[in-house]
């Protein structure tokens, strides 16, 4: 075990994961390397079948357990096992030994994008197993361990159905990959994240993977156990948000204000929903989207349509969301003619104000040379059907920050965002 906390400097790339950043991770004694999706709104570590060859991993070890995730888009299901991971980068790398890690044995097109995985960066109270030992040994299959999965003689199912499969069986909290980092001493109780953009930059038409990740504006920084001390990726002071619930990173989200429009006072959860739910936002490096409560997305529509009689027509696609970037000819969007957001939260028990705001700026809320080269694409998006009155606040809000996930903050954390700095800030 190396018992000396450092930080680890990851770059990113949004080309994989439809605007979502993801880096690289290594697996197993053959380290088996895959790109995994950045992910503050769940906490799973998983991969693919066909990136880790788990086969020939002699570190490999079985566990009874399996693990099955719905995502707003897709879902997955197979086998945990616990295997070595390393996050390597030119300036070093840092190992876990026995991290679990769930394999995507079945996934929903689309789950992960063009991704292998995702690292889920929330708390353990999203990331359940349930153990198959005693369903195994009633099937009298030997040993009664999860993996290989094909010895389990589980058939192929929708993911609904083996979600269904999996009620009543023994579940259990198991540690996620960054919980472990902290506890085993490796890393210090926070990470970073900055990045440019939410939706990846078309800078010519039909350019490769392997070329759009060279532009600066698909690209990011990803900071394991980083934070304050990394002067050089950020400038001026860190507003401090309160972090409510450790669920995901839940967030008290006060008011949104359209510049020039009067406040719109964001609704409480109550009742059975804030026992639920917790709070009535979350941020989220995993969404592309800010995705809205429904009374909230509609402020900003009607604030924005009433500005000019052409932005009703322009904004027509963009009141229902189909999981799907859409865009509209560049020509059409002037962005010096569209307001500034502000978006205000309860602040951080450690500061002095109430409130802090951040705002989300034309260039952010409209992604220019995006779903395509020629087009720009709106990145507010309304309440999914089914989603309590919560809004999911991804990375267009983060967009030119520098945000800390300072988990060791008093009982539940807090999040610190100052603007980010960058060699290369143009967002066209």
């Amino acid at each position: 075990m190396n018992t000396k906390k450092r930080s680890l400097r990851m770059p990113t790339t949004n080309v994989l994961a439809r605007g979502g950043h993801s880096i690289t991770i290594s697996f197993g004694s053959e380290l088996d390397t895959a790109e995994l999706i950045l992910d503050t709104g769940s906490s799973t570590l998983v991969v693919t079948q066909e990136a880790y060859e788990s086969k020939v991993d002699k570190e490999l070890q079985a566990t009874t357990f399996a693990q099955c995730i719905r995502y707003g888009m897709g879902g997955w299901y197979g086998p945990v096992v616990k295997t070595g991971v390393d996050m390597i980068c030119h300036d070093g790398k840092m190992i876990l030994d026995d991290a679990h890690v769930a394999i995507a044995t079945e996934f929903s097109e689309g789950s992960f994008a063009k991704a292998d995985g995702i690292l889920g960066l929330a708390f353990h109270s999203l990331n359940d197993g349930h153990c198959l030992q005693e369903y195994l040994l009633e099937q009298k299959i030997e040993p009664s361990v999860t993996y290989p999965w094909s010895a389990t003689q589980i058939e192929s199912q929708p993911i609904k159905e083996f979600k269904s499969f999996l009620k009543g069986k023994p579940k259990e909290d198991i540690k996620p990959y960054f919980t472990r980092l902290e506890e085993m001493g490796i890393s210090p109780n926070k990470f970073a994240f900055m990045a440019h953009r939410s939706s990846i930059h078309h800078a010519e038409p039909n350019l490769p993977d392997e070329v759009l990740k060279q532009d600066p504006l698909n690209q990011g920084m990803f900071i394991l156990g980083g934070g304050e001390e990394d002067y050089d990726l950020y400038e001026g002071e860190f507003i401090k948000l309160k972090v409510i619930d450790d669920v995901y990173y839940n967030v008290r989200l006060m008011k949104v204000k359209v510049d020039g429009f009067e406040a719109f006072d964001v609704p409480k959860l109550k009742g059975k929903e804030l026992e639920r739910h917790h709070s009535n936002a979350f941020i989220d490096t995993g969404a592309s989207y800010i995705v809205l409560d429904n009374v909230v997305f509609e402020y900003i529509m009607q604030c924005l349509e009433s500005i000019k009689p052409a932005f009703k027509a322009i904004l027509e696609p963009f009141h229902t969301f189909e999981y799907k970037e859409e865009g509209v000819p560049m020509e059409k969007v002037n962005l010096d003619e569209w307001p500034d957001i502000e978006f205000i939260f309860q602040a951080s028990d450690s500061v002095d104000a109430e409130e802090v705001s951040l705002m989300c700026h034309a260039h952010d809320y409209w992604q220019v040379n995006s779903p395509t080269h020629g087009e720009v694409c709106f990145k507010f998006a309304s309440q999914l059907p089914g989603w309590p009155d919560q809004s999911i606040l991804g990375l267009p809000l983060m967009s030119g920050y520098y945000t800390i996930f300072a988990r060791f903050v008093g009982e539940l954390g807090e999040i610190k965002i100052a603007k980010a700095k960058s060699a290369n800030t143009n967002k066209s």
